[in-house]
C-alpha cells in the first residue's frame, strides 16, 4: 500500500484537521532527512541559498534539532553567502514549504480519487481547517464542507458543555478530554494550523 495513503487513512481517524497534521508530519520528516542526508548536496544548497527557511519551518527546525552538525553546515553556508555579498534568502521560497506544497497536492489528489473508500474513516473529531478546505474545487468541496459542518457541530456541543462546566453550579462535573480539547480544535479550524501536540 502507498505509504502516503496509509498516513492519510490514519490521519482521518484523529482529532483536528487531518491535512494540517500530515503537513506538519511531512515538514518534520523532510527536515530530518534534509539534515541527515542532503547537507552537502549542491542542488539542495542552491535552493536553500535562494529560500532559506520560513519562520514556521525555522521554528520547527529549532525545536527538532535533527542534526546540530547538519544545521551548522547549512547555516554556515547561508551566512557565508550573505557576508560575501549574496542576497538574503527569501522565506517565500522556503525549500520545506515548496516540498510541502507538492506533498499537499498529492494528498488532495489521493483524497479525491479514493474518497469512496476513505469517507468511512473520517473520525468524529476530524475536520478540514478553513485553509485546507480551499484546496478542493466545486462539488467535492461542497460535500467536504457539509461533513466539516457536521463535525464542527459536534465540537460546538463539546465547547458549550465545557463552558457550562465552568459555571460554579457545575464545578463537580468532570470535563472530558474531548471537551477540554474543543477550544483548541475550534482555534485550529479558524487558524489553519495544527496547534495541539499529540
Amino acid at each position: 500500500m502507498d505509504r502516503m495513503l496509509f498516513r492519510l487513512q490514519e490521519a482521518l481517524t484523529r482529532p483536528g484537521c487531518f491535512l494540517c497534521r500530515l503537513e506538519e508530519d511531512y515538514g518534520r520528516r523532510f527536515l530530518e532527512g534534509l539534515f541527515y542526508e542532503f547537507v552537502n548536496d549542491s542542488t539542495v544548497r542552491h535552493k536553500l541559498l535562494a529560500g532559506g527557511f520560513c519562520p514556521d519551518h525555522a521554528r520547527m527546525l529549532f525545536t527538532l534539532r535533527p542534526s546540530i552538525l547538519g544545521i551548522a553546515i547549512v547555516l554556515q553556508n547561508l551566512l557565508q553567502h550573505y557576508l560575501d555579498g549574496g542576497k538574503l534568502p527569501d522565506p517565500a521560497h522556503c525549500l520545506v514549504c515548496q516540498n510541502s506544497r507538492e506533498h499537499l497536492q498529492h494528498l488532495v489528489h489521493l483524497l479525491r480519487t479514493r474518497w469512496e473508500s476513505l469517507r468511512s474513516l473520517w473520525g468524529e473529531e476530524t475536520f478540514l481547517c478553513t485553509r485546507h478546505l480551499e484546496e478542493f474545487p466545486g462539488a467535492f468541496r461542497l460535500e467536504l464542507e457539509e461533513m466539516v459542518r457536521q463535525k464542527l457541530s459536534g465540537i460546538l456541543g463539546r465547547l458549550s458543555r465545557l463552558i457550562e462546566k465552568f459555571d460554579y453550579h457545575n464545578t463537580d462535573l468532570p470535563i472530558t478530554p474531548q471537551e477540554a480539547r474543543s477550544w483548541q480544535e475550534t482555534l485550529e479550524f479558524f487558524a489553519g494550523r495544527k496547534l495541539q501536540r499529540d
